[in-house]
């Protein structure tokens, strides 16, 4: 079967501002989350692309934008979310919409994207069907890629997460391996927000076991002696029921 390809597999943008483009930007897409109710037929296609530094761009000096900020997009053909992570949560920020909404920079100008178009790669694979092959895979050094399906505890919702495989442990001797993958994104069953991105959580996933995985949920964490101020961080932890698989990546 074809799987994505996350080494080759891109989203390039363009923002403009009152008309003029001012930069075009190549992200690397980290992990895929499609999601569907069998019952209302809502779905979505949704591609996590890799983090960078809030950035000016072009500047001789000043590059990095101050405060720092973590900024990274989740992708989709309708509506996507550009979302800002700073060290303190109470500036983080999240804009949702389409590539002609506007959305405000550091600076306080609005720009809004003029292309967003995916450059998807698959390859063929190849599911590993024993704890002996995914070991094997894991020592050869051989490229792998994850799959993690979900549902509610209703049927309706479905969700499958994939994502490649850059950190794993396995010990030979007895057979065994644990995956630890992210960051990613995983929905929320029961979140009542509009649009479908903004269901959408970051995420690692942990599983040394096929039928069930364990989610690291990023939110808002207290820190400091009296645990009053916050930053999202990878603190709450989810069990699932799961359908995990990994595939074999060929050449």
């Amino acid at each position: 079967m074809d799987v994505l390809d996350y080494r080759s597999s891109f989203v390039i943008n363009t923002s403009a501002v009152d008309g003029v483009d001012r930069n075009t930007c190549r992200t690397q897409i980290m992990a895929r989350c499609v999601v569907d109710n069998r019952a209302t037929g809502e779905s979505g296609d949704f591609f996590l692309g890799k983090e960078c530094i809030g950035e000016t761009m072009y500047s001789d000096t000043g590059v990095a934008q101050v405060p720092t900020s973590e900024v990274s997009i989740v992708f989709s053909q309708g509506k996507s979310a550009l979302n800002k992570k700073f060290a303190d949560h109470r500036y983080d920020l999240s804009q949702v919409g389409g590539a002609t909404v506007n959305r405000v920079g550091h600076n306080g100008e609005s720009a809004y994207w003029t292309n967003l178009s995916f450059h998807l790669k698959n390859s063929q694979a190849y599911r590993l069907e024993s704890r002996d092959d995914i070991v094997k895979a894991t020592l050869d050094c051989k490229p792998m890629t994850g799959r993690t399906t979900l549902r509610d505890d209703d049927g309706q919702w479905h969700a499958t997460i994939e994502y490649p495989i850059m950190y794993m442990n396995v010990h030979p001797p007895i057979g065994v391996f644990q995956v630890d993958a992210g960051p990613l994104l995983v929905p929320d069953f029961n979140s009542t927000s509009i649009e479908l991105v903004e269901r959408l959580e970051y995420a690692y996933v942990m599983y040394n076991q096929l039928e069930k995985a364990e989610f690291a949920l990023r939110k808002p964490t207290g820190v400091g002696k009296k645990m009053k101020d916050q930053t999202l961080h990878y603190s709450e932890i989810v069990y699932y029921t799961a359908i995990n698989e990994l595939f074999l990546l060929g050449n």
